[in-house]
């Protein structure tokens, strides 16, 4: 990663019969790339099995995810499009989100398009993430839908960063053609941050809906904010990239 001046492990999924296949593939760029797939790689030993949920429903896509910087809290400033600060671990973050997407754009996506048979036009190359992951898959596709035409947004880290959001929304030049998948747990933060959260996501909603992007949302009634969970959730946003 130029922009971080470090290296970072990329966890990637491809079809078995790739090399052989002469086929070309939709690409899903996931931040958190080490909860993806492996229990033994993921940072609370327990992953999304998301290999698993793609060869059973015999969905045909290469999947890239970026591992998160583990040193102190620094995934907080990597996944954090703006500058926001946490009162209660008093503690500021310096939003350094759009180096991380420079790394996205202008690094990776175009070392997965040279190395493997992709199909690098923006109706075939998709973004998602959970928590910060989600917040920056959700900045991703408002700011970045020239190249990502469909996003999947869990569980959204969005309280800090509320008005940023609404004014990165309101101004935005959306591309034609965006589907984004929203979802959150009414179980995640407990009852108060649940009616927060439901505010802001109706509102950005309510904001993109009238430039043109269509939603998938799905409120989860026993929904917490962990690995498990988003786990259950791979058949649905399967579903929904492949509609």
């Amino acid at each position: 990663m130029e922009s971080f001046d470090e290296d970072r492990m990329i966890h990637l999924y491809l079809p078995d019969d790739y090399l052989t296949s002469n086929k070309r593939y939709p690409v899903l760029y996931m931040f958190d790339g080490q909860n993806l797939f492996s229990d033994e790689d993921a940072t609370f030993h327990s992953s999304w099995h998301l290999a698993q949920a793609i060869e059973e429903r015999q969905f045909e896509l290469i999947v890239v995810g970026q591992e998160c910087s583990h040193t102190g809290n620094d995934r907080l400033d990597e996944y954090g499009p703006y500058p926001f600060a946490d009162f209660e671990a008093k503690e500021a973050f310096n939003g350094y989100g759009d180096l991380t997407m420079d790394f996205f754009i202008h690094e990776l996506k175009p070392y997965i398009d040279e190395h493997y048979p992709t199909m690098p036009q923006r109706e075939t190359t998709w973004i998602g993430g959970s928590s910060c992951g989600g917040l920056m898959a959700l900045y991703a596709h408002i700011v970045y839908s020239d190249i990502y035409s469909k996003s999947l947004v869990l569980s959204p880290f969005v309280s800090p960063v509320e008005d940023y959001l609404y004014l990165e929304a309101f101004y935005s030049e959306l591309m034609q053609d965006n589907q984004m998948y929203i979802s959150w747990g009414a179980l995640e933060e407990g009852k108060h941050e649940f009616v927060k959260e439901t505010k802001i996501i109706s509102n950005i909603v309510s904001i993109l809906s009238q430039k043109g992007m269509k939603f998938h949302l799905n409120v989860k009634e026993n929904g917490r904010h962990c690995e498990q969970d988003w786990a259950q959730e791979c058949n649905e946003f399967l579903e929904f990239l492949f509609e």
